[in-house]
């Protein structure tokens, strides 16, 4: 049963990155791309590139978006950097997600004319299903790849984050729209961009950090909190006010998807116990904040 449960899932998750693999390229391709406007990170880059080519090459025009491949191939060496340092699955999670944006961004038909007029309800709707999109691809595990892994890797050898990476390469893509385009070009890109990185963090639950404070009187438990989030908990011994009875006060700090899933496990393993949570709890400190 268990064995069944667990295939499930992973069969779910993988199928979640496909989906919002999907999501995303069909917003990209069909509210932005008309439009002639960017992406930030690696996409915008291969946007770029792509109308470079189509300037110096212009027989290469078709019915393949070739941002997609560039894509692709700008990730090859970031992902190889990367093997070693990216954990197992997720670094299979990401090359899957990698793949089938790719090939989703390559073979949906990009509309020839703007589906909608207005400039800036293309980027609130584009932005926000693309956000959406990049949400549920995070939330099964992945990564889109580019940006996000080059800033691991480049965190573990120079002081930066992975949120200095992208707003360094984010600052590049739309300063080279600047030089080549014009200032409405530039003012709408990052305006897509905000609303895709405001969907994003709604939807992924990784961003929202969550404390969590567990009364049980069952002794190990802050072992298998360890055990299944891997997150450190502070214990201290309290008494119920009316029972007067002993019981052990457990106080962990994790993101909002590990809370639910530590929760269901917890309630299995002590039915009787009682739990508190609070969410957007500020952290300061000692806090890993994971993809």
């Amino acid at each position: 049963m268990k064995k069944s449960v667990k295939m499930f899932s992973s069969v779910k998750e993988w199928g979640m990155i496909l989906v919002g693999a999907a999501i995303f390229s069909a917003s990209i391709n069909t509210f932005i791309t008309p439009l002639g406007l960017f992406n930030g990170g690696f996409l915008g880059i291969s946007q770029l590139l792509r109308e470079l080519m189509l300037f110096l090459f212009p027989s290469i025009q078709g019915n393949v978006d070739l941002s997609g491949i560039i894509y692709f191939v700008l990730n090859i060496p970031v992902l190889i950097l990367a093997r070693k340092r990216l954990g197992g699955l997720f670094f299979a999670k990401t090359v899957f997600c990698v793949c089938c944006y790719s090939v989703l961004l390559a073979v949906i038909p990009v509309p020839t004319e703007a589906v909608l007029d207005d400039k800036i309800v293309s980027c609130l709707i584009g932005g926000l299903i693309c956000g959406i999109g990049i949400g549920i691809t995070l939330i099964a595990g992945a990564s889109g790849g580019g940006e996000e892994v080059l800033g691991v890797i480049l965190s573990q050898r120079r002081n930066l984050t992975v949120g200095n990476v992208a707003m360094i390469i984010n600052v590049l893509v739309f300063g080279t729209c600047l030089i080549v385009y014009d200032m409405t070009t530039v003012v709408y890109s990052a305006l897509f961009a905000a609303f895709t990185y405001l969907a994003m963090d709604k939807v992924h639950l990784q961003n929202i950090t969550t404390s969590m404070v567990i009364i049980t009187k069952k002794d190990g438990m802050e072992q298998e909190i360890f055990r299944h989030v891997q997150r450190g908990v502070t214990e201290w011994t309290g008494r119920g006010g009316y029972s007067k009875e002993d019981a052990r006060i457990l106080l962990t700090v994790l993101s909002k998807k590990e809370a639910l899933y530590l929760r269901s496990f917890l309630q299995e393993y002590d039915p009787d116990c009682f739990i508190i949570t609070s969410e957007n709890v500020e952290v300061h400190g000692n806090f890993v904040k994971r993809v």
